[in-house]
């Protein structure tokens, strides 16, 4: 996510006077989570986002069409943006499966991703999963890309150990369902852990259900 969301969801990005096409729908992805984090989703209308990103209704309709659209977009844009960061992070470590693990719960609680200011859009996103298409499709689309990277990254770990407790799909699952909800408990109430805490009980269940050996 861009920075002006991280620090600030309040603040405005400023008409500049040129843009590419792509500028455009980033600045009005950006205003779209400001509103959604602001006023909730029923009440992001095309006008509020347009004012939030300082541009007229048209535009914002010459590039989304709707509502529906525009908010679907800023999803997918947030949930790539955090998987991009999450990737990054594991491929700069480099080193053995089980060290990139390491790095992928690590980015899990980074700063980044341990966001606050939007957790009430993302709260907003789950809940118009079942009710909009168009959310539905972004979610079942995204999470499978992130909990494809898990997978990846524990049958390469099975492979490079000969450990296979469970198969990387049903392993890979089990730990991306900690992982949010680790997430969502931290962001509901930060005093219950630290993220070196999580990070902690994250290894853990790595160690005790990927890692160990079947007994006999």
């Amino acid at each position: 996510m861009s920075e002006d969301i991280r620090t600030d969801p309040s603040r405005k990005t400023p008409r500049y006077a040129r843009k590419t096409a792509d500028q455009r729908r980033e600045v009005l992805l950006q205003a779209t989570l400001r509103c959604i984090v602001r006023l909730g989703v029923e009440k992001t209308s095309i006008r509020a986002i347009a004012e939030e990103a300082d541009v007229s209704v048209g535009l914002v309709n010459h590039h989304f069409g709707s509502k529906e659209a525009l908010v679907a977009a800023a999803y997918r844009h947030i949930a790539d943006t955090l998987l991009h960061e999450i990737e990054a992070r594991v491929a700069d470590t480099g080193g053995s499966a089980r060290d990139r693990l390491s790095a992928f719960i690590r980015a899990s609680f980074s700063p980044v991703v341990l966001d606050r200011s939007l957790f009430r859009a993302w709260l907003a996103f789950w809940t118009l999963q079942a009710q909009a298409p168009e959310i539905s499709a972004v979610h079942k689309e995204r999470y499978g890309a992130y909990r494809k990277v898990l997978e990846e990254l524990i049958a390469e770990f099975q492979q490079e150990t000969g450990v296979a407790t469970l198969s990387p799909r049903m392993a890979a699952i089990g730990l991306s369902g900690l992982l949010d909800g680790l997430w969502l408990e931290w962001c509901l109430e930060p005093e219950t852990f630290s993220p070196e805490e999580g990070i902690t009980l994250s290894e853990t269940w790595l160690r005790t259900v990927v890692e160990a050996r079947p007994a006999g």
